[in-house]
Protein backbone atom coordinates (compact mmCIF):
# COMPACT_ATOMS: atom_id res chain seq x y z
CA UNK A 1 0.00 0.00 0.00
CA UNK A 2 1.59 3.30 -1.05
CA UNK A 3 0.39 6.88 -0.52
CA UNK A 4 1.85 10.37 -0.65
CA UNK A 5 -0.33 11.52 2.25
CA UNK A 6 0.94 11.22 5.85
CA UNK A 7 -0.19 8.02 7.54
CA UNK A 8 -2.85 8.83 10.13
CA UNK A 9 -2.27 7.02 13.42
CA UNK A 10 -4.45 6.85 16.53
CA UNK A 11 -2.30 5.84 19.52
CA UNK A 12 -4.21 4.46 22.52
CA UNK A 13 -1.94 4.09 25.56
CA UNK A 14 -2.49 4.89 29.26
CA UNK A 15 1.22 5.07 30.10
CA UNK A 16 2.39 8.62 29.48
CA UNK A 17 6.02 7.52 29.11
CA UNK A 18 5.27 4.91 26.45
CA UNK A 19 2.82 7.29 24.75
CA UNK A 20 5.51 9.97 24.41
CA UNK A 21 7.99 7.44 22.97
CA UNK A 22 5.44 6.14 20.46
CA UNK A 23 4.49 9.64 19.36
CA UNK A 24 8.14 10.68 19.07
CA UNK A 25 9.03 7.85 16.70
CA UNK A 26 5.78 8.10 14.75
CA UNK A 27 6.28 11.83 14.21
CA UNK A 28 9.83 11.20 13.05
CA UNK A 29 8.36 8.77 10.55
CA UNK A 30 6.14 11.53 9.19
CA UNK A 31 2.84 10.29 10.63
CA UNK A 32 -0.17 12.38 11.59
CA UNK A 33 -1.00 11.43 15.18
CA UNK A 34 -3.98 11.57 17.51
CA UNK A 35 -3.78 10.12 21.03
CA UNK A 36 -6.17 8.64 23.56
CA UNK A 37 -5.47 7.52 27.12
CA UNK A 38 -7.99 4.64 27.00
CA UNK A 39 -10.46 2.88 24.74
CA UNK A 40 -13.34 5.18 25.66
CA UNK A 41 -11.42 8.28 24.57
CA UNK A 42 -10.47 6.40 21.42
CA UNK A 43 -14.12 5.69 20.57
CA UNK A 44 -14.96 9.36 20.99
CA UNK A 45 -12.07 10.30 18.67
CA UNK A 46 -13.17 7.72 16.08
CA UNK A 47 -16.38 9.68 15.57
CA UNK A 48 -14.39 12.47 13.88
CA UNK A 49 -11.00 10.95 13.11
CA UNK A 50 -10.69 7.65 11.23
CA UNK A 51 -7.02 6.64 11.25
CA UNK A 52 -5.09 4.46 8.85
CA UNK A 53 -3.50 2.69 11.82
CA UNK A 54 -4.89 2.04 15.31
CA UNK A 55 -1.93 1.45 17.67
CA UNK A 56 -3.42 0.23 20.96
CA UNK A 57 -2.48 -1.19 24.33
CA UNK A 58 -4.70 -3.94 25.85
CA UNK A 59 -4.91 -3.46 29.62
CA UNK A 60 -6.45 -0.01 30.15
CA UNK A 61 -9.13 1.55 32.38
CA UNK A 62 -12.67 2.07 31.14
CA UNK A 63 -12.85 0.51 27.65
CA UNK A 64 -9.90 -1.91 27.29
CA UNK A 65 -7.88 -2.54 24.16
CA UNK A 66 -9.45 -5.91 23.40
CA UNK A 67 -12.94 -4.38 23.65
CA UNK A 68 -11.80 -1.54 21.38
CA UNK A 69 -10.49 -4.02 18.79
CA UNK A 70 -13.76 -5.96 18.84
CA UNK A 71 -15.82 -2.79 18.41
CA UNK A 72 -13.66 -1.57 15.53
CA UNK A 73 -13.69 -4.91 13.74
CA UNK A 74 -17.49 -5.24 14.09
CA UNK A 75 -18.17 -1.82 12.51
CA UNK A 76 -18.10 -1.66 8.71
CA UNK A 77 -17.17 2.03 8.94
CA UNK A 78 -13.75 1.04 10.31
CA UNK A 79 -13.12 -2.04 8.15
CA UNK A 80 -9.95 -0.61 6.56
CA UNK A 81 -8.22 0.38 9.79
CA UNK A 82 -4.89 -1.41 10.30
CA UNK A 83 -4.78 -2.57 13.95
CA UNK A 84 -1.48 -2.88 15.81
CA UNK A 85 -1.71 -4.42 19.28
CA UNK A 86 1.12 -3.32 21.57
CA UNK A 87 0.72 -5.30 24.78
CA UNK A 88 2.75 -6.19 27.86
CA UNK A 89 0.72 -9.41 28.23
CA UNK A 90 1.40 -10.88 24.79
CA UNK A 91 3.34 -13.85 26.17
CA UNK A 92 0.98 -14.67 29.02
CA UNK A 93 -2.21 -14.11 26.99
CA UNK A 94 -0.93 -15.25 23.59
CA UNK A 95 -3.95 -17.31 22.56
CA UNK A 96 -6.57 -14.64 23.35
CA UNK A 97 -4.38 -11.82 22.02
CA UNK A 98 -4.15 -13.54 18.63
CA UNK A 99 -7.95 -13.85 18.55
CA UNK A 100 -8.36 -10.07 18.41
CA UNK A 101 -8.18 -10.11 14.59
CA UNK A 102 -5.45 -7.47 14.61
CA UNK A 103 -2.92 -7.01 11.82
CA UNK A 104 0.25 -7.06 13.91
CA UNK A 105 0.95 -8.10 17.51
CA UNK A 106 3.85 -6.54 19.39
CA UNK A 107 5.10 -7.57 22.82
CA UNK A 108 6.08 -4.62 24.99
CA UNK A 109 9.71 -4.84 25.92
CA UNK A 110 12.70 -2.53 26.33
CA UNK A 111 12.03 1.05 25.19
CA UNK A 112 14.85 0.89 22.65
CA UNK A 113 12.78 -1.65 20.69
CA UNK A 114 9.88 0.77 20.11
CA UNK A 115 11.51 2.47 17.11
CA UNK A 116 12.11 -0.90 15.45
CA UNK A 117 8.55 -2.05 16.16
CA UNK A 118 7.06 1.14 14.72
CA UNK A 119 9.17 0.76 11.59
CA UNK A 120 7.97 -2.82 11.23
CA UNK A 121 4.34 -1.73 11.70
CA UNK A 122 4.60 1.00 9.06
CA UNK A 123 6.36 -1.37 6.63
CA UNK A 124 3.69 -4.02 7.06
CA UNK A 125 0.96 -1.40 6.63
CA UNK A 126 2.52 -0.05 3.44
CA UNK A 127 2.97 -3.54 2.04
CA UNK A 128 -0.67 -4.40 2.74
CA UNK A 129 0.18 -7.32 5.06
CA UNK A 130 -2.89 -8.01 7.21
CA UNK A 131 -3.90 -10.46 9.94
CA UNK A 132 -0.35 -11.64 10.66
CA UNK A 133 -0.92 -14.22 13.39
CA UNK A 134 2.48 -13.85 15.02
CA UNK A 135 3.74 -11.84 17.96
CA UNK A 136 6.92 -9.86 17.41
CA UNK A 137 9.33 -8.52 20.02
CA UNK A 138 9.25 -11.57 22.29
CA UNK A 139 12.99 -12.06 22.30
CA UNK A 140 14.45 -12.27 25.82
CA UNK A 141 10.97 -12.02 27.33
CA UNK A 142 9.50 -14.78 29.50
CA UNK A 143 5.91 -15.47 30.62
CA UNK A 144 5.06 -14.36 34.16
CA UNK A 145 2.89 -16.71 36.21
CA UNK A 146 1.31 -13.92 38.27
CA UNK A 147 0.36 -12.11 35.07
CA UNK A 148 -1.31 -15.27 33.79
CA UNK A 149 -3.31 -15.53 37.00
CA UNK A 150 -4.36 -11.87 36.88
CA UNK A 151 -5.37 -12.23 33.23
CA UNK A 152 -7.42 -15.28 34.10
CA UNK A 153 -9.18 -13.40 36.90
CA UNK A 154 -9.82 -10.51 34.49
CA UNK A 155 -11.21 -12.93 31.92
CA UNK A 156 -13.54 -14.46 34.50
CA UNK A 157 -14.80 -11.04 35.57
CA UNK A 158 -15.37 -9.93 31.97
CA UNK A 159 -17.17 -13.18 31.19
CA UNK A 160 -19.52 -12.73 34.13
CA UNK A 161 -20.07 -9.05 33.28
CA UNK A 162 -20.72 -9.81 29.61
CA UNK A 163 -23.10 -12.73 30.17
CA UNK A 164 -25.10 -11.71 33.24
CA UNK A 165 -28.81 -11.59 32.43
CA UNK A 166 -29.41 -8.09 33.78
CA UNK A 167 -28.28 -5.00 31.90
CA UNK A 168 -25.26 -3.49 33.70
CA UNK A 169 -23.41 -0.26 32.92
CA UNK A 170 -20.54 1.65 34.47
CA UNK A 171 -21.00 5.43 34.56
CA UNK A 172 -18.26 8.01 35.12
CA UNK A 173 -18.55 11.13 37.26
CA UNK A 174 -19.86 13.09 34.25
CA UNK A 175 -22.77 10.71 33.85
CA UNK A 176 -21.40 9.09 30.70
CA UNK A 177 -21.37 5.35 30.08
CA UNK A 178 -17.89 3.82 30.07
CA UNK A 179 -18.85 0.13 30.12
CA UNK A 180 -21.98 -1.71 28.99
CA UNK A 181 -22.64 -5.43 28.86
CA UNK A 182 -24.40 -7.43 26.17
CA UNK A 183 -27.72 -7.33 28.02
CA UNK A 184 -27.59 -3.52 27.86
CA UNK A 185 -26.96 -3.64 24.11
CA UNK A 186 -29.98 -5.92 23.72
CA UNK A 187 -32.12 -3.74 25.97
CA UNK A 188 -31.48 -0.50 24.05
CA UNK A 189 -31.07 -2.36 20.72
CA UNK A 190 -27.86 -0.54 19.91
CA UNK A 191 -24.25 -1.72 19.45
CA UNK A 192 -21.71 -0.79 22.09
CA UNK A 193 -20.16 1.97 19.96
CA UNK A 194 -23.51 3.80 20.09
CA UNK A 195 -23.72 3.36 23.87
CA UNK A 196 -20.24 4.07 25.21
CA UNK A 197 -19.46 7.73 26.00
CA UNK A 198 -23.18 8.63 25.72
CA UNK A 199 -25.00 10.22 28.68
CA UNK A 200 -26.70 7.45 30.64
CA UNK A 201 -29.75 9.58 31.23
CA UNK A 202 -30.35 9.88 27.47
CA UNK A 203 -31.50 6.26 27.27
CA UNK A 204 -34.19 6.61 29.97
CA UNK A 205 -37.69 8.02 30.08
CA UNK A 206 -40.18 8.36 32.92
CA UNK A 207 -41.29 10.48 35.86
CA UNK A 208 -38.11 9.78 37.84
CA UNK A 209 -35.65 11.12 35.26
CA UNK A 210 -34.95 14.25 37.31
CA UNK A 211 -34.24 12.26 40.48
CA UNK A 212 -31.91 9.91 38.56
CA UNK A 213 -30.03 12.89 37.11
CA UNK A 214 -29.81 14.55 40.52
CA UNK A 215 -28.47 11.39 42.18
CA UNK A 216 -25.74 11.01 39.54
CA UNK A 217 -24.70 14.67 39.92
CA UNK A 218 -24.56 14.41 43.73
CA UNK A 219 -22.65 11.14 43.57
CA UNK A 220 -19.76 13.01 41.96
CA UNK A 221 -19.27 14.95 45.20
CA UNK A 222 -20.23 12.66 48.06
CA UNK A 223 -21.20 9.16 49.15
CA UNK A 224 -24.88 8.39 48.67
CA UNK A 225 -27.08 5.47 49.66
CA UNK A 226 -28.03 3.03 46.93
CA UNK A 227 -30.58 4.40 44.48
CA UNK A 228 -33.57 2.25 43.53
CA UNK A 229 -36.32 3.54 41.26
CA UNK A 230 -40.03 3.25 42.03
CA UNK A 231 -41.40 -0.17 41.12
CA UNK A 232 -44.97 1.13 40.94
CA UNK A 233 -44.02 3.79 38.36
CA UNK A 234 -41.07 2.28 36.50
CA UNK A 235 -38.69 4.02 34.16
CA UNK A 236 -38.85 2.98 30.53
CA UNK A 237 -36.48 2.28 27.65
CA UNK A 238 -38.57 2.13 24.50
CA UNK A 239 -41.52 -0.09 25.37
CA UNK A 240 -39.71 -1.88 28.23
CA UNK A 241 -40.39 -1.20 31.91
CA UNK A 242 -37.18 -0.78 33.91
CA UNK A 243 -36.33 -1.02 37.60
CA UNK A 244 -33.07 0.89 38.08
CA UNK A 245 -30.54 0.39 40.87
CA UNK A 246 -27.38 2.52 41.18
CA UNK A 247 -24.49 2.38 43.62
CA UNK A 248 -21.45 4.64 43.94
CA UNK A 249 -18.06 2.88 44.04
CA UNK A 250 -15.09 4.79 45.43
CA UNK A 251 -11.79 4.26 43.65
CA UNK A 252 -8.29 5.47 44.55
CA UNK A 253 -8.49 8.86 42.85
CA UNK A 254 -11.97 8.85 41.43
CA UNK A 255 -15.30 7.12 41.62
CA UNK A 256 -17.69 5.40 39.33
CA UNK A 257 -21.34 4.39 39.37
CA UNK A 258 -22.58 0.89 38.66
CA UNK A 259 -26.13 0.84 37.36
CA UNK A 260 -28.24 -2.31 37.06
CA UNK A 261 -31.29 -2.11 34.83
CA UNK A 262 -33.79 -4.88 35.52
CA UNK A 263 -36.33 -5.44 32.78
CA UNK A 264 -39.59 -5.87 34.71
CA UNK A 265 -41.83 -5.67 31.65
CA UNK A 266 -43.01 -9.24 32.05
CA UNK A 267 -43.67 -8.78 35.78
CA UNK A 268 -45.75 -5.66 35.19
CA UNK A 269 -47.66 -7.35 32.38
CA UNK A 270 -48.29 -10.34 34.64
CA UNK A 271 -49.58 -8.12 37.43
CA UNK A 272 -51.93 -6.36 35.05
CA UNK A 273 -53.14 -9.67 33.72
CA UNK A 274 -53.79 -11.04 37.21
CA UNK A 275 -55.68 -7.93 38.20
CA UNK A 276 -57.86 -8.20 35.11
CA UNK A 277 -58.56 -11.92 35.58
CA UNK A 278 -59.13 -12.19 39.33
CA UNK A 279 -62.75 -13.26 38.75
CA UNK A 280 -61.40 -16.51 37.22
CA UNK A 281 -59.68 -17.57 40.45
CA UNK A 282 -61.93 -20.56 41.12
CA UNK A 283 -61.22 -22.09 37.71
CA UNK A 284 -57.50 -21.46 38.08
CA UNK A 285 -57.39 -23.02 41.56
CA UNK A 286 -59.17 -26.07 40.25
CA UNK A 287 -56.54 -26.57 37.55
CA UNK A 288 -53.31 -26.21 39.52
CA UNK A 289 -51.44 -29.16 41.01
CA UNK A 290 -51.33 -27.68 44.52
CA UNK A 291 -54.05 -28.99 46.80
CA UNK A 292 -55.98 -25.96 48.06
CA UNK A 293 -58.52 -25.51 50.85
CA UNK A 294 -60.06 -22.06 51.26
CA UNK A 295 -62.10 -21.56 54.47
CA UNK A 296 -64.11 -18.67 55.82
CA UNK A 297 -63.73 -17.20 59.32
CA UNK A 298 -66.01 -19.98 60.68
CA UNK A 299 -63.70 -22.65 59.17
CA UNK A 300 -66.29 -23.78 56.62
CA UNK A 301 -64.72 -24.74 53.31
CA UNK A 302 -65.39 -22.44 50.38
CA UNK A 303 -63.08 -24.18 47.91
CA UNK A 304 -61.65 -27.70 47.94
CA UNK A 305 -59.92 -28.09 44.60
CA UNK A 306 -59.45 -31.24 42.57
CA UNK A 307 -55.71 -31.41 43.29
CA UNK A 308 -56.34 -31.70 47.04
CA UNK A 309 -58.84 -34.51 46.48
CA UNK A 310 -56.32 -36.31 44.29
CA UNK A 311 -53.41 -35.86 46.71
CA UNK A 312 -55.38 -37.17 49.71
CA UNK A 313 -57.71 -39.59 47.87
CA UNK A 314 -60.78 -37.67 49.08
CA UNK A 315 -64.16 -38.92 47.89
CA UNK A 316 -67.12 -36.53 47.77
CA UNK A 317 -69.42 -39.29 49.02
CA UNK A 318 -67.36 -39.60 52.21
CA UNK A 319 -67.63 -35.91 53.13
CA UNK A 320 -70.43 -33.45 53.83
CA UNK A 321 -71.50 -31.19 50.94
CA UNK A 322 -69.66 -28.24 52.54
CA UNK A 323 -67.15 -29.87 54.86
CA UNK A 324 -65.61 -27.92 57.69
CA UNK A 325 -61.88 -27.77 58.28
CA UNK A 326 -62.36 -30.32 61.09
CA UNK A 327 -64.13 -32.68 58.69
CA UNK A 328 -61.37 -32.46 56.08
CA UNK A 329 -58.38 -32.83 58.38
CA UNK A 330 -59.94 -35.62 60.44
CA UNK A 331 -60.73 -37.53 57.24
CA UNK A 332 -57.09 -37.09 56.11
CA UNK A 333 -55.94 -38.45 59.47
CA UNK A 334 -58.14 -41.52 59.08
CA UNK A 335 -56.47 -42.63 55.84
CA UNK A 336 -53.33 -44.00 57.52
CA UNK A 337 -51.02 -42.11 55.13
CA UNK A 338 -49.16 -39.98 57.69
CA UNK A 339 -45.69 -41.12 58.78
CA UNK A 340 -45.73 -40.97 62.58
CA UNK A 341 -43.01 -39.73 64.94
CA UNK A 342 -42.20 -41.98 67.90
CA UNK A 343 -45.03 -42.23 70.43
CA UNK A 344 -47.45 -40.28 68.20
CA UNK A 345 -50.72 -41.11 66.47
CA UNK A 346 -52.44 -39.72 63.38
CA UNK A 347 -54.89 -37.93 65.65
CA UNK A 348 -52.04 -36.23 67.53
CA UNK A 349 -50.79 -34.76 64.24
CA UNK A 350 -54.29 -33.67 63.11
CA UNK A 351 -55.07 -32.07 66.48
CA UNK A 352 -51.80 -30.16 66.33
CA UNK A 353 -52.62 -28.87 62.84
CA UNK A 354 -56.15 -27.84 63.87
CA UNK A 355 -54.89 -26.02 66.95
CA UNK A 356 -52.35 -23.99 64.97
CA UNK A 357 -54.79 -23.17 62.16
CA UNK A 358 -57.55 -22.06 64.52
CA UNK A 359 -55.14 -19.91 66.58
CA UNK A 360 -53.96 -18.20 63.38
CA UNK A 361 -50.41 -19.55 63.40
CA UNK A 362 -48.74 -19.82 60.02
CA UNK A 363 -47.77 -23.39 59.20
CA UNK A 364 -44.92 -24.13 56.83
CA UNK A 365 -43.73 -27.71 57.14
CA UNK A 366 -42.85 -30.88 55.31
CA UNK A 367 -45.15 -33.87 55.63
CA UNK A 368 -43.83 -37.38 55.07
CA UNK A 369 -46.27 -40.06 54.01
CA UNK A 370 -46.21 -43.82 54.36
CA UNK A 371 -46.38 -44.28 50.57
CA UNK A 372 -43.01 -42.55 50.12
CA UNK A 373 -44.39 -39.20 49.04
CA UNK A 374 -43.40 -35.85 50.56
CA UNK A 375 -45.80 -32.90 50.77
CA UNK A 376 -45.22 -29.26 51.61
CA UNK A 377 -48.05 -28.13 53.93
CA UNK A 378 -48.73 -24.43 54.37
CA UNK A 379 -51.46 -22.56 56.26
CA UNK A 380 -51.99 -18.79 56.21
CA UNK A 381 -54.57 -16.50 57.80
CA UNK A 382 -56.41 -14.26 55.32
CA UNK A 383 -57.35 -10.59 55.83
CA UNK A 384 -61.02 -11.50 56.30
CA UNK A 385 -60.18 -14.02 59.05
CA UNK A 386 -60.41 -17.02 56.74
CA UNK A 387 -57.71 -19.61 56.19
CA UNK A 388 -55.84 -20.80 53.12
CA UNK A 389 -54.32 -24.28 53.33
CA UNK A 390 -52.17 -25.75 50.58
CA UNK A 391 -50.58 -29.16 50.07
CA UNK A 392 -47.90 -29.49 47.37
CA UNK A 393 -46.32 -32.78 46.30
CA UNK A 394 -42.55 -32.10 46.54
CA UNK A 395 -41.39 -35.69 46.07
CA UNK A 396 -39.78 -34.99 42.70
CA UNK A 397 -38.21 -31.79 44.05
CA UNK A 398 -36.55 -33.69 46.89
CA UNK A 399 -35.28 -36.30 44.45
CA UNK A 400 -33.96 -33.52 42.21
CA UNK A 401 -32.29 -31.86 45.22
CA UNK A 402 -30.51 -35.09 46.06
CA UNK A 403 -29.33 -35.42 42.45
CA UNK A 404 -28.19 -31.79 42.53
CA UNK A 405 -26.21 -32.45 45.71
CA UNK A 406 -24.50 -35.39 44.01
CA UNK A 407 -23.73 -33.18 41.01
CA UNK A 408 -22.31 -30.43 43.25
CA UNK A 409 -20.02 -32.96 44.91
CA UNK A 410 -18.78 -34.01 41.48
CA UNK A 411 -18.21 -30.37 40.53
CA UNK A 412 -16.25 -29.89 43.74
CA UNK A 413 -14.08 -32.86 42.77
CA UNK A 414 -13.52 -31.42 39.28
CA UNK A 415 -12.49 -28.07 40.78
CA UNK A 416 -9.35 -29.74 42.16
CA UNK A 417 -8.49 -32.05 39.27
CA UNK A 418 -7.46 -31.70 35.65
CA UNK A 419 -10.41 -32.74 33.48
CA UNK A 420 -8.22 -34.33 30.78
CA UNK A 421 -5.80 -36.46 32.80
CA UNK A 422 -7.55 -36.77 36.16
CA UNK A 423 -4.39 -35.58 37.92
CA UNK A 424 -4.53 -32.87 40.61
CA UNK A 425 -4.56 -29.39 39.08
CA UNK A 426 -2.45 -26.37 40.08
CA UNK A 427 -4.88 -25.40 42.83
CA UNK A 428 -4.69 -28.80 44.55
CA UNK A 429 -0.94 -29.07 43.86
CA UNK A 430 -0.33 -25.79 45.71
CA UNK A 431 -2.33 -27.04 48.69
CA UNK A 432 -0.42 -30.33 48.76
CA UNK A 433 2.92 -28.53 48.47
CA UNK A 434 2.01 -26.32 51.42
CA UNK A 435 0.93 -29.44 53.35
CA UNK A 436 4.18 -31.22 52.40
CA UNK A 437 6.26 -28.25 53.62
CA UNK A 438 4.35 -28.21 56.91
CA UNK A 439 4.82 -31.98 57.33
CA UNK A 440 8.53 -31.78 56.47
CA UNK A 441 9.03 -28.94 58.95
CA UNK A 442 7.46 -31.01 61.75
CA UNK A 443 9.36 -34.16 60.84
CA UNK A 444 12.58 -32.25 60.12
CA UNK A 445 13.00 -33.98 56.79
CA UNK A 446 13.53 -32.86 53.21
CA UNK A 447 11.06 -32.69 50.30
CA UNK A 448 11.54 -32.19 46.57
CA UNK A 449 9.56 -30.27 43.96
CA UNK A 450 10.02 -31.13 40.27
CA UNK A 451 8.78 -28.82 37.52
CA UNK A 452 8.40 -30.86 34.32
CA UNK A 453 7.90 -29.52 30.80
CA UNK A 454 7.48 -31.95 27.89
CA UNK A 455 9.98 -31.67 25.02
CA UNK A 456 8.61 -31.83 21.49
CA UNK A 457 4.95 -31.67 22.49
CA UNK A 458 4.15 -28.64 20.33
CA UNK A 459 5.42 -30.50 17.27
CA UNK A 460 3.10 -33.42 18.11
CA UNK A 461 0.11 -31.09 18.21
CA UNK A 462 1.18 -29.41 14.97
CA UNK A 463 1.83 -32.72 13.18
CA UNK A 464 -0.86 -35.04 14.51
CA UNK A 465 -3.51 -32.67 15.90
CA UNK A 466 -4.78 -31.85 19.37
CA UNK A 467 -6.72 -35.12 19.81
CA UNK A 468 -3.49 -37.11 19.55
CA UNK A 469 -1.80 -34.50 21.75
CA UNK A 470 -4.45 -35.01 24.43
CA UNK A 471 -3.90 -38.78 24.35
CA UNK A 472 -0.15 -38.20 24.76
CA UNK A 473 -0.84 -36.05 27.86
CA UNK A 474 -3.08 -38.78 29.28
CA UNK A 475 -0.36 -41.40 28.68
CA UNK A 476 2.29 -39.18 30.30
CA UNK A 477 0.02 -38.63 33.32
CA UNK A 478 -0.46 -42.40 33.72
CA UNK A 479 3.28 -43.02 33.49
CA UNK A 480 4.01 -40.31 36.04
CA UNK A 481 1.49 -41.78 38.48
CA UNK A 482 2.94 -45.27 38.07
CA UNK A 483 6.47 -43.97 38.63
CA UNK A 484 5.80 -42.32 42.00
CA UNK A 485 5.05 -43.58 45.47
CA UNK A 486 1.47 -43.29 46.71
CA UNK A 487 2.56 -40.61 49.18
CA UNK A 488 3.96 -38.43 46.38
CA UNK A 489 1.94 -36.17 44.09
CA UNK A 490 1.92 -35.74 40.32
CA UNK A 491 -0.13 -32.79 39.01
CA UNK A 492 -0.83 -31.23 35.63
CA UNK A 493 -0.69 -27.47 35.99
CA UNK A 494 -1.47 -26.51 32.40
CA UNK A 495 -0.58 -27.28 28.79
CA UNK A 496 2.34 -29.71 28.77
CA UNK A 497 3.59 -28.75 32.24
CA UNK A 498 3.51 -31.07 35.26
CA UNK A 499 4.61 -30.88 38.89
CA UNK A 500 5.89 -33.73 41.08
CA UNK A 501 6.03 -33.37 44.88
CA UNK A 502 8.19 -35.89 46.80
CA UNK A 503 7.82 -36.24 50.55
CA UNK A 504 10.36 -37.54 53.11
CA UNK A 505 13.34 -37.30 50.75
CA UNK A 506 16.42 -38.97 52.24
CA UNK A 507 19.03 -37.28 50.02
CA UNK A 508 19.66 -35.91 46.54
CA UNK A 509 20.53 -39.35 45.25
CA UNK A 510 16.93 -40.42 45.91
CA UNK A 511 15.66 -37.42 43.95
CA UNK A 512 18.04 -38.17 41.07
CA UNK A 513 16.80 -41.73 40.88
CA UNK A 514 13.20 -40.55 40.62
CA UNK A 515 14.05 -37.84 38.06
CA UNK A 516 15.96 -40.32 35.88
CA UNK A 517 13.13 -42.80 36.14
CA UNK A 518 10.60 -40.13 35.09
CA UNK A 519 12.72 -39.14 32.07
CA UNK A 520 13.20 -42.78 31.07
CA UNK A 521 9.51 -43.59 31.49
CA UNK A 522 8.20 -40.54 29.67
CA UNK A 523 10.75 -40.86 26.86
CA UNK A 524 9.65 -44.40 26.00
CA UNK A 525 7.65 -44.43 22.73
CA UNK A 526 3.88 -44.01 23.07
CA UNK A 527 1.76 -45.96 20.59
CA UNK A 528 -1.47 -44.13 19.64
CA UNK A 529 -3.60 -45.21 16.68
CA UNK A 530 -0.65 -47.18 15.25
CA UNK A 531 1.52 -44.04 15.52
CA UNK A 532 4.70 -44.25 17.58
CA UNK A 533 5.21 -40.95 19.36
CA UNK A 534 8.11 -39.85 21.52
CA UNK A 535 8.43 -36.92 23.88
CA UNK A 536 11.11 -35.86 26.29
CA UNK A 537 10.98 -34.30 29.73
CA UNK A 538 12.93 -31.26 30.91
CA UNK A 539 12.94 -31.19 34.70
CA UNK A 540 13.84 -28.49 37.18
CA UNK A 541 14.26 -29.49 40.83
CA UNK A 542 14.02 -27.48 44.06
CA UNK A 543 14.69 -29.03 47.48
CA UNK A 544 13.01 -28.04 50.75
CA UNK A 545 14.49 -26.57 52.90
CA UNK A 546 17.81 -26.06 51.02
CA UNK A 547 16.30 -23.98 48.18
CA UNK A 548 13.51 -22.31 50.12
CA UNK A 549 10.91 -22.81 52.81
CA UNK A 550 7.88 -21.32 51.07
CA UNK A 551 5.82 -22.85 48.28
CA UNK A 552 6.06 -19.87 45.91
CA UNK A 553 9.84 -19.75 46.22
CA UNK A 554 10.20 -23.48 45.55
CA UNK A 555 7.89 -23.30 42.51
CA UNK A 556 9.82 -20.32 41.11
CA UNK A 557 13.21 -21.99 41.60
CA UNK A 558 12.07 -25.31 40.12
CA UNK A 559 10.60 -23.42 37.15
CA UNK A 560 13.88 -21.52 36.62
CA UNK A 561 15.86 -24.77 36.83
CA UNK A 562 13.55 -26.36 34.25
CA UNK A 563 14.16 -23.49 31.82
CA UNK A 564 17.90 -23.97 32.34
CA UNK A 565 17.45 -27.63 31.36
CA UNK A 566 15.58 -26.51 28.24
CA UNK A 567 18.39 -24.17 27.26
CA UNK A 568 21.15 -26.70 27.83
CA UNK A 569 19.92 -29.70 25.89
CA UNK A 570 16.46 -30.79 27.16
CA UNK A 571 15.35 -34.28 28.27
CA UNK A 572 17.41 -33.96 31.42
CA UNK A 573 17.12 -32.61 34.95
CA UNK A 574 18.72 -29.68 36.75
CA UNK A 575 18.86 -28.90 40.47
CA UNK A 576 18.46 -25.32 41.62
CA UNK A 577 22.01 -23.92 41.68
CA UNK A 578 23.43 -23.19 45.13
Amino acid sequence: MTTDKPIKVLVVENSETILRLLCYHLENAGCQIETAKDGLDALILLEKFIPDILFTDIIMPKVSGDQLCNIVRSNNKFKNIFIAVHSSTSLEDDRDILNLDADIYIAKGPSQNIKKHIALTLTQFRQGVRRNQQTVGTEHLYPREITKELLLARKHALTIFSNIAEAVVEIDFKGKIVQANLAMENLVQKPSIQILSRPFISFLEGDEIDSVHSWIENAAEKDLPKYTSDYAHPLTIGNRSILLSMVRIKEIEDHCIIAILQDITHQKESEHYLESTIHRMNAILDSIDHGVVLCDADFKSLIVNQALKKIWHLEDASLPKQPTLHDLLNYIGSLGLLSLPVNSTEQDIIDNWLEKVIQGENINQEVERTDGKYLHFQSNILPDGGRLLTFHDITSMKEAAEKLQDALEKVQEQAYHDTLTGLPNLRLARERLISTISFSKRKKCAAALMFIDLDGFKEINDTHGHDIGDQVLIAVAERLSQTLRTCDTAARIGGDEFIVIQTEVANRKTVVQVAEKIIQTISAPILIEDISISVGASIGIAIYPDDGEESNILIKKADDAMYYTKRTGKNNYTFTPR
